[in-house]
Formats: C-alpha cells, sequence, structure tokens
C-alpha cells in the first residue's frame, strides 16, 4: 500500500490519501485536486529521473546523493520555494514496511528530502556498487537514451544498464515499469491546429523547461505544468505515427489473427496434427486478447458515435460507415476525449503495465458517453494488475458509475 501525506503545500492544508488502484480526486474547482494528482505523479516517477552519474564516489553516499537529485528535480518542476509557506510532504512507497520519502522546508527555506531509515537496504547498496565498479569510467553516465525514447518506450543501451534501472524500480516499489502519462487538461490543443503548430508548441515548451533547469534554484519558476504537456505532447506524436502505420484501429486488430507468430505457424503448416496444436496454444492467450481489443473498440466508436481513421491527410471520424469528417472539425467533446481513447488502446494492445493520471476526462462529453468511458478506463486498469489509474473530476457521474463497477465486481465475487 502506498500513501501520500500533504501539510500546507498550495491549497492542501492537511490531506492523508491511501494510493490504492484507482483513485478519484473530485472536489469543487480550486480545492487541491490537480496540486495532490501532481505530487502523487511527481513522487511516482521519480525514480525514472534518478541516474547513477558520479555516485559512489569518495565523498558521496547513495543516500545523500539521490536527495540531491530529488531536491534539484523538485525545484526544476514546483519552482523557488523562497515564497512558499513551511510545508510538508510524506509519500509512503510501501506503508507496511514504513518506507517513505519526507520533503519540507528547513532554515531559509531550503528544500530537505530525507529517506526513512534503510530506505536504501544493504543489498540494494552493494549490487549497485559492484555494477558501477565493473564499468569503464566512460560507460558511467546514464542519462542518455536511444531512439526509442522518443517513442516513450525507455530502453538502456546495455544489459548492465537495464540491471540497474531494476535495482531502482525495486527500490522505489515500482511495478509499473513502461512510461506513465499525465493526460492534461485542455487535450484538444493537440487536435485544433497542425502538426506544424504542434511542433512549434513543443520546441517552444520544450525551451522553456530547459531554460528554467538552468537558472539557479531560487530564479527557477513552475514548470511542471509544460513539463507535462511536454511529456503528454510527445506521447500524443508516437500514437498518431503508430496507428498512421496500420491506418487506425481495425489495423492493429486484422494483424492479431495475421501475423502471430502461431498463426503464421499454422498457416505454413498444413499438417492437420500441428494446426490443431497450435490452435489449442493459441486459443486462450490470443482469443482474450482479440475478444478484449474488439470490445475497446465497440466503446470506442460509440463514444466517437463514429470509426476512427488517420492517414497521411489527417484524423478523421467516419460517420454512418459514409460521412467524413476531418478532427479538427469535430465536436469539443470528440476533440477532447480521442487522445485518451487512442492511448488506452494502444495500452491494451501492446500490453503495457502503466501509471495513468488523467485530468477532467469528462470534459464536454455527454453522461452516456462519461459512463462509456469509465468502463473503457476500467478495462485498462484490469487488463494489468499492476496497472493503476488516477482521476481528478468535477463530474458525479464519473464517480457514480465506477462506484457501480465497484459494486457488480463484489456481487460477481459473493
Amino acid at each position: 500500500m502506498q500513501k501520500i501525506i500533504i501539510k500546507n503545500f498550495g491549497p492542501v492544508k492537511d490531506a492523508e490519501i491511501e494510493i490504492k488502484k484507482v483513485l478519484i480526486l473530485i472536489g469543487e474547482q480550486a480545492s487541491g485536486k490537480s496540486t495532490i494528482a501532481k505530487l502523487i505523479y511527481f513522487f511516482k516517477t521519480l525514480v525514472r529521473k534518478l541516474k547513477f552519474t558520479d555516485i559512489y564516489t569518495d565523498d558521496i553516499d547513495i543516500d545523500s546523493y539521490f536527495s540531491y537529485l530529488i531536491q534539484e528535480i523538485f525545484y526544476n518542476f514546483f519552482g523557488s520555494t523562497l515564497n512558499l509557506p513551511d510545508f510538508q510532504i510524506t509519500f509512503y512507497y510501501n506503508l507496511e514496511e514504513n518506507k517513505y520519502l519526507q520533503l519540507k522546508l528547513g532554515k531559509d527555506k531550503e528544500l530537505s528530502a530525507n529517506f526513512s531509515v534503510s530506505f536504501f537496504n544493504d543489498n540494494f547498496n552493494n549490487n549497485v556498487k559492484s555494477k558501477l565498479e565493473s564499468y569503464d569510467e566512460n560507460q558511467k553516465c546514464f542519462n542518455h537514451f536511444n531512439e526509442e525514447e522518443q517513442k516513450f518506450e525507455l530502453l538502456f543501451d546495455n544489459p548492465q544498464d537495464q540491471e540497474l534501472r531494476k535495482l531502482l524500480n525495486d527500490v522505489f516499489e515500482n511495478t509499473q515499469p513502461d512510461n506513465p502519462l499525465f493526460v492534461i487538461a485542455g487535450r484538444n490543443a493537440t487536435v485544433s491546429y497542425s502538426d506544424l503548430f504542434e511542433k512549434y508548441l513543443f520546441a517552444s515548451v520544450k525551451n522553456s523547461v530547459e531554460e528554467n533547469d538552468e537558472k539557479f534554484l531560487n530564479l527557477k519558476t513552475q514548470t511542471i505544468d509544460e513539463a507535462l504537456m511536454l511529456g503528454f505532447i510527445q506521447r500524443v506524436s508516437y500514437i498518431k505515427a503508430y496507428l498512421r502505420k496500420f491506418d487506425g484501429f481495425q489495423g492493429l486488430i486484422s494483424r492479431l489473427t495475421t501475423i502471430s507468430p502461431l498463426m503464421e505457424l499454422m498457416q505454413k503448416n498444413k499438417a492437420e496434427k500441428v494446426q490443431q496444436m497450435v490452435k489449442n496454444q493459441l486459443n486462450k492467450k490470443e482469443e482474450k486478447k482479440i475478444f478484449l481489443t474488439t470490445k475497446v473498440i465497440k466503446l470506442i466508436e460509440s463514444i466517437l458515435k463514429g470509426k476512427y481513421f488517420i492517414d497521411n491527410d489527417g484524423e478523421k471520424i467516419i460517420l454512418n460507415n459514409q460521412e467524413k469528417i476531418y478532427l479538427n472539425n469535430a465536436s469539443s467533446g470528440q476533440q477532447e476525449v480521442i487522445r485518451i481513447l487512442q492511448d488506452v488502446f494502444i495500452l491494451i494492445y501492446l500490453n503495457r503495465k502503466v501509471l495513468r493520471v488523467i485530468e477532467e476526462p469528462e470534459a464536454h462529453l455527454f453522461p452516456v458517453a462519461q459512463k462509456q468511458l469509465v468502463e473503457l478506463l476500467a478495462l485498462m486498469v484490469n487488463y494489468q494488475p499492476e496497472n493503476q489509474l488516477i482521476i481528478t473530476t468535477h463530474s458525479p457521474y464519473i464517480l457514480s458509475v465506477f462506484s457501480n463497477l465497484l459494486f457488480a465486481s463484489r456481487v460477481v465475487e459473493k
């Protein structure tokens, strides 16, 4: 179990929240929903920003080194702490084992980051140290990623790097190694404008974040919204390129039954016994995935009131199997929800273990569509035991649909 305790940070004066598989933050505007969601996202994604450069030199140990990195990351996101009231934020990565990271303001409004005792146990320290000592000096910088990082798939250049990342994931209780995402409000900005505008926007936001990173601590401004936007635009760019390659959702579903290695073996080998053997192996896993993705598509098309399609001319929605409208001319509800729908489909299709934080998923949607969207998100959450969903919302419909699904689940269990 994970938990966050917030005292006197932004609009949140006192909050203690358990972070379960599904967390819904509902309330009035300016009540602190987004602040809580961003803090949870900050703590749960810290592990992805930590690197091993220069660690275990003569005068630095792992606790103090990572504490320093976390201070730097916090200032880059939330800006200078000089004008903030004294606050204290404690994030329990494992409540049962009392494993936590605490951030608070100390003397002269300087941020301190403190780990609980034995957060980094001896086994972790020894494993990291032995792996680092086996590296050449020119291999000790891990703050670089290959081309797959641009596709939002965080990979490392060699097996040793992956082993170190796994050690970090284990100690920070990170069971969602695939790329986390904060789905921002105002998602139609990635629909309403041209790809060229999207590229300019991405470059502008990236430049702003990088310039802020270079500033002295007390001169830094809050850039977490820009950083989240940067990650969101990057994710959208990858999804569009991926879907364009296969002409949309239906093209990917058709591949499930045509390019499976087992299907290929069955098609190549005419022997009846071999075909039957392959079918038996294929049945459960492949049939489940085909059934689920088909169910996802039905929900998506019901929410969009049409079929989604993408090619070199752009993104379109086909209504009644004939009338075609470009996505940038679609309704505000269709524009706001499409990025969520695309992301959920890709996560299920690629079998990812993820954290998703979604701001106001109900934006511009009729209650019936809100219900269908929650059902879709429930499919995504349940597809992998490790998947986790955090939502900020103003809509009582969102809360009631989740409540109904939970009640139905308990009835089924009984």
